[in-house]
Parts: structure tokens; sequence; C-alpha cells
């Protein structure tokens, strides 16, 4: 009798693993995490700010090999971070977007 061999199934794990923001200040920080089975050294990393209402990105990058990011912002309001990781070899790019996170601007009246 033959022995049924079940096929493996390999899970795929997605590259960005999670896009964390927060606030330092008046400025916006941002750490891509990617999977760990994957070597930093071979991807590059481009953040765009994107702020609520607005269609265009108020600040972008250019590809780094630095997965971290930090932005002076002029105004309040609620921005989301959206992170493209372009491997260097095959130039295929993975992104991913942030939760959203407010800046308050407190003024004297």
């Amino acid at each position: 009798m033959k022995k049924r061999m079940k096929k493996k199934v390999e899970k795929q794990t997605e590259l960005i693993q999670s896009v964390e923001v927060f606030l330092a200040g008046d400025n916006l920080q941002t750490k891509c995490l990617i999977a760990k089975k994957e070597p930093k050294t071979s991807y590059s990393f481009a953040f765009y700010i994107y702020k609520k209402g607005q269609a265009e990105a108020v600040a972008k990058s250019k590809y780094t090999p630095f997965d971290t990011n930090q932005v002076k912002l002029s105004e309040g309001g609620e921005y989301r971070v959206k992170v493209f990781v372009k491997h260097n070899e095959t130039n295929k790019i993975t992104t991913k977007i942030s939760q959203p996170i407010q800046k308050t601007q407190v003024s004297d009246i």
C-alpha cells in the first residue's frame, strides 16, 4: 500500500510585516518592519506622507537602504504613510499603508 504524502503548503508571509508611525514633537517618524527571513540589505525603502483631504503626498523620500524615516510636520491633521519596499536585484516593489496618526496643532488665542 502506498503512503500518501501530503503536499506541504508553504505559508506565504507578507514581506512588509508592519508600518509603525509615531510623533516626536513636530516630527513624524516611521519604521518599516519586514519579514525576518529577508535580509534588509536586499531592499531599499521609500516613504510617502499623505495628509487627509489631499490627493498628493505632502512629503516624498527617495529610495534608501534605511527602513526608517523622519519628516517635520508644519500643520496639524491626520496623516498616513505609504511605504515602498523595492528588491534591489529584481526591482519588485511592495507597498503598505500605515494606520492614520493625528497631529494636533496648539495655538494661542
